[in-house]
């Protein structure tokens, strides 16, 4: 189900951003990834996850952005991951709640920005 594409060439290339391909079958069905955000300040990545209609509604969006954000603190290393939500967007609020994320605050015009954190994120995982 999962495709690293790799990152995209960015000016600063010290903070890239990361996308992976959802594949179904031999399909790809959607993208999931880190992209550099400008809410909180301008230094965090911000998760992102866009289905084809075909395959939404299946539980592929909340795997994939599961999926990233262990890649995010497991392999970047990064120490939080934020997620800006439109306001009408209740799918991706569920996804965002149900990953561990904690609304913080408003960001962009009709959005409010989630946060987990890197502890946050080991507290919430199975002893090995």
């Amino acid at each position: 189900m999962w495709e690293f594409v790799g990152t995209l060439p960015l000016p600063d290339e010290e903070n890239p951003h990361h996308l992976f391909a959802i594949i179904e079958g031999q399909a790809s069905v959607g993208v999931a990834g880190l992209v550099r955000s400008q809410a909180l300040g301008g230094t965090d990545f911000e998760l992102l996850c866009a289905l084809r209609s075909e395959a939404q509604g299946r539980g592929l969006a909340k795997e994939a952005c599961k999926l990233a954000m262990a890649w995010a603190f497991d392999t970047a290393k990064l120490d939080r991951v934020i997620a800006c939500i439109g306001d009408g967007n209740d799918g991706a609020r569920a996804i965002a709640t149900k990953l561990g994320m904690t609304a913080v605050g408003s960001g962009p015009p009709g959005t409010t920005v989630y946060v987990k954190d890197r502890v946050k994120h080991k507290r919430g995982r199975p002893a090995a």
